[in-house]
Order: structure tokens, then sequence, then C-alpha cells
């Protein structure tokens, strides 16, 4: 719970820099779509290697690219197609701040990626993912936190917990933060669709309320969307610069203007 707090001070006042929506697109690249597989490592890797690397491996901005023309082709609303675009979009805090966070992902733990989340403050689910981790953390020794109820107070509704540090998390408050209008549902997909225990598995009773219910098929449905585009791009080929930057003239950033992502973020 403390260090979600602390992470949330560090980010959330948003002065690492300054960039469009589509040049953070464009730092993705270099970032592997599985971050899982080995990727980026060079030790004893030949050009040859390289080739058969990068094509076999899709970066972060094909899959993105790949994901959005899935709910493009599949006739999902254009708001659904943005949130596909951009919800991935947190792991470019890496370039933005390479000595913190782009040297600990290296190194450490990388918060940006997306893995399964939890609610933090409260008692996590007895089938959380990871649970067999769950002896490591410390606020289950702390009276605080060790409820169901922990910090909230009931039915106080998801909008109103904090959630475990994630990319996606980072990339919520980014676009609340810079007066983006996409739909409610749209933002939560973007801060909920890890949170499986919640969707899939209907956790979290004490503290969710109606709100949360009526949001709930919309995230399940984006996750859904998510894993299908992961298995099937697994061994695609990369989409070069021009063919993103032809998706992104020719159809993505009239959907960003009309829901005003389209300007100069800060991140």
């Amino acid at each position: 719970y403390d260090y979600v707090l602390s992470m949330r001070s560090r980010f959330l006042n948003f002065s690492l820099g300054k960039a469009t929506l589509i040049e953070a697109l464009g730092w993705i690249d270099s970032f592997p779509a599985h971050p899982f597989h080995s990727w980026s490592s060079d030790e004893g890797k030949t050009a040859a290697d390289d080739t058969v690397m990068k094509s076999s491996t899709p970066s972060l901005r094909t899959l993105s690219f790949i994901m959005a023309e899935t709910a493009r082709e599949e006739g999902l609303p254009d708001w659904v197609q943005l949130v596909a675009l951009l919800h991935e979009l947190g792991e470019a805090v890496k370039v933005l701040d390479p000595t913190h966070t782009g040297d600990m992902a290296d190194s450490i733990y990388d918060w940006t990626i997306s893995s399964r989340s939890r609610v933090v403050g409260c008692k996590p689910p007895h089938r959380a993912t990871f649970s067999e981790y769950r002896h490591l953390n410390m606020d289950l020794e702390d009276s605080k936190y060790n409820t169901n109820l922990g910090v909230y107070k009931p039915q106080c509704g998801l909008q109103n917990v904090l959630l475990m540090w994630t990319g996606c998390e980072y990339m919520y408050y980014l676009l609340k933060h810079n007066h983006a209008t996409l739909p409610e549902e749209g933002f939560a997909m973007i801060r909920y669709f890890l949170l499986g225990d919640w969707h899939e598995h209907h956790e979290y009773s004490a503290i969710t309320n109606a709100d949360d219910a009526d949001v709930m098929p919309f995230v399940a449905e984006f996750d859904a969307l998510r894993r299908r585009v992961r298995l099937k791009s697994v061994d695609c080929n990369d989409l070069s610069d021009d063919q993103c930057s032809e998706l992104w003239e020719s159809h993505y950033v009239h959907i960003a203007s009309k829901y005003n992502c389209e300007h100069v973020f800060s991140w």
C-alpha cells in the first residue's frame, strides 16, 4: 500500500516531459510485445539471429496497432479502437525516466508492463493471481489492510480504491490529467482489464458497487479481445514506420482528435 502511494506521488504530477501519443507509440517500438519472451539480449547473437528474433517477436507498437485494427475489423466503436491503440503506452515512461524507471526495468522490476493487478489496502482474494507469493506481502501483517474491507468503506466502488502500480494504471491517470474525453467505459477498460479477480471471478464484492457492475462487461470484453490478439500475434512480423504512420494519419488521428487525444500531453 505504501509503495503504491509513493509511486502515485512520484508519477502523478506528470512532470517527466511532453509528448504526443503518436510520439509515444514510436518509443514503444523498442519494447517487446511479449516481455517474458527473450527479445533484447545481444550476447552471443549474430546478425542473422537478430533478424529471426525481430521477425518472430513483434514490438509493442505493432501489437498495439494490430489490436486496434482488430477492434476496427470487428466493428467495435471508435473509442474502443483508440483504447486498444493507447492502453499500453505506460511503458513510454522508461524512455522519459531512463535513470530510474528504465534502469529498474532492466535490472530489478518493470512496473510498466501489463501483468495481473489487484486492489491494495485490503485482503487479496483467496484465488488472487500469484497467490503462492502472498506471504511476501507485508500488508497482510497489518490489521489496517488484512480484512476484506481494509482501509475502504463498504461498496465504495473501484473508482475510489488503489490498485497495484502498473503502466496501465499510470495511463488511466495520464489520460484523465490531459483531459481526454473517452467514455467512462473506455477509461474503465484501461484501468480494470488487468483486474481479472474482479471481472473474471467477481471478487471484491465488499467494495464494488453498481457502477462497477455496469462497466464490467465492457472490461471483460476488452480483456478477451486483448488475449485473442496477443495469441495470434506471437509470431507476426513488425509493422514498419511507414505502415504505422499510414494507419495513424488515415484513421486513428481522427479518432484521437474526436476524444481530445491529439495534442501534446504532459507525462
